[in-house]
């Protein structure tokens, strides 16, 4: 068949799609619409003059820019002109919406106070049409933090909007709230929390006005709450039998917990200055119950001192470490000790140092439920291979072990494909454990 007629048939054939789709009720081309991005779902307006105005009844509102963000990753000199195009989007999008309702309206770009105007507009729009999940990630493009009068500020004044009795039953419908790199306080998230029944999930990453927080009462429905590198936070306070998952990274703080029965998941540490004895000691009396358990310290010989715990539901253990390259990593099999049905068990390490190898040793173990080890962040050096022979040892039921050499910190975001050289030397030095996988494990390199 010709190039020719094969493209007949293509086009032959994307008709007869086109004219399918087109006998569908507008409500299920509408949830179809819903699927796709923003832009795409506005090139669907070509395909027909009955498809024109669909895509603006769109219930998913996703203004994700990868494209204009790797640009300015590229070349900082077209922010400006990038973050005037993203507002103009935004702007044009919500004026040709006509929908009444969105199931999620999410912001991904970086922007400042200065835009506030533009920012709390929006959030008003998606308020309006009762979003059921609404997030805001303003986080600057490479990383890194604002000084706090740069960050956007969510409007303390609009509470008072907020109670109105038209406003209130419009924000009944909020599920999930997400604020990245936004300033908000603590009085306008227990605002949402206790004023939104449905509210089952809140997220806050680098709030410089969250200083306390309280999750308190059996009427609260909230499932999952984060709360990271809120660096000025001194309390939280969470007494509701809802909650599931806690997550907090951050300064030492005063954490009272009490009332949890579902409680299942936790992460929990901090950086330089956190003590992992002061960071665990509050949910100590909640490690019989917990299903995964995710700790993030400075790998120093005080965080490595672990109380006598046990943990006989674990199933899943992360350890998300800044790791001296002269420090064994041994030393975290204590806590793997603990949790006897550990079934999967997650190194993330950023290294700082020289390779030195210590000399160290510690007691071996048996793992006999383990099935996954996932080493990530992995760089090649003695103390890793020395963790995963180890592993590799006392795993008897051992499945897989993955090794990926990205940095754990840009997992999942555009810039995780970067420093191609150093993760192939990463790669190079994990064949070394090919010679000592047992049979019927499988080495997944990433």
């Amino acid at each position: 068949m010709s190039k020719r007629a094969r493209l007949e048939v293509k086009f032959v054939n994307y008709e007869i799609l086109v004219d399918w789709l087109s006998r569908l009720p507008d409500e299920i081309l509408v949830n179809i619409i819903s699927r796709l991005a923003v832009r795409e779902a506005a090139r669907t307006s070509v395909l027909s003059s009955r498809w024109k105005y669909l895509w603006t009844f769109t219930t998913c509102l996703n203004f994700s820019a990868l494209k204009m963000l790797w640009n300015v990753k590229k070349d900082p000199a077209t922010l400006e002109e990038e973050r005037y195009n993203y507002i103009n989007w935004v702007n044009d999008v919500l004026d040709s919406h006509m929908g009444l309702c969105i199931n999620e309206f999410r912001l991904c770009f970086e922007l400042r106070n200065s835009h506030g105007s533009f920012i709390t507009h929006w959030i008003f729009t998606a308020l309006a049409k009762k979003v059921q999940k609404l997030e805001l990630n303003l986080h600057p493009v490479g990383g890194g933090f604002w000084p706090p009068l740069e960050l956007y500020a969510f409007p303390l004044e609009c509470l008072k909007l907020f109670r109105s009795p038209r406003t209130l039953s419009n924000i009944k419908s909020l599920r999930s709230l997400c604020l990245d790199a936004v300033n908000v306080s603590g009085e306008v998230l227990e605002f949402f929390i206790y004023s939104c029944p449905l509210l089952d999930r809140l997220r806050v990453v680098f709030s410089l006005d969250l200083l306390s927080l309280k999750v308190v009462g059996s009427s609260v429905k909230l499932k999952y709450l984060d709360i990271c590198y809120c660096y000025f936070m001194e309390e939280v306070e969470i007494s509701a039998p809802s909650v599931r998952s806690f997550k907090y990274y951050g300064p030492e703080i005063k954490l009272r917990m009490e009332n949890v029965p579902q409680l299942l998941d936790i992460s929990i540490g901090g950086g330089y200055g956190v003590r992992m004895k002061h960071a665990i000691s509050p949910i100590m009396s909640y490690f019989h119950q917990l299903e995964t358990l995710e700790l993030g310290f400075v790998l120093n010989a005080e965080n490595m001192q672990f109380p006598q715990c046990e943990l006989p539901k674990l199933r899943h253990l992360t350890f998300n470490v800044l790791a001296f390259s002269s420090k064994s990593l041994l030393g975290l099999s204590c806590m793997m000790e603990a949790s006897t049905f550990l079934q999967k068990f997650t190194l993330k390490t950023v290294y700082v140092g020289s390779e030195i190898v210590s000399e160290r040793k510690f007691r071996d173990c048996l793992h006999q439920h383990l099935k996954v080890v996932e080493l990530i962040g992995f760089v090649g050096l003695p103390i890793e291979l020395e963790l995963a022979f180890y592993l590799l040892k006392s795993a008897t039921t051992l499945e897989k072990m993955i090794v990926d050499p990205t940095p754990p910190a840009v997992l999942g975001t555009p810039w995780e494909f970067e420093n191609y050289k150093k993760k192939q030397a990463a790669r190079s030095c994990a064949k070394e454990l090919e010679p000592k996988i047992p049979k019927g494990v499988e080495l997944v390199i990433l």
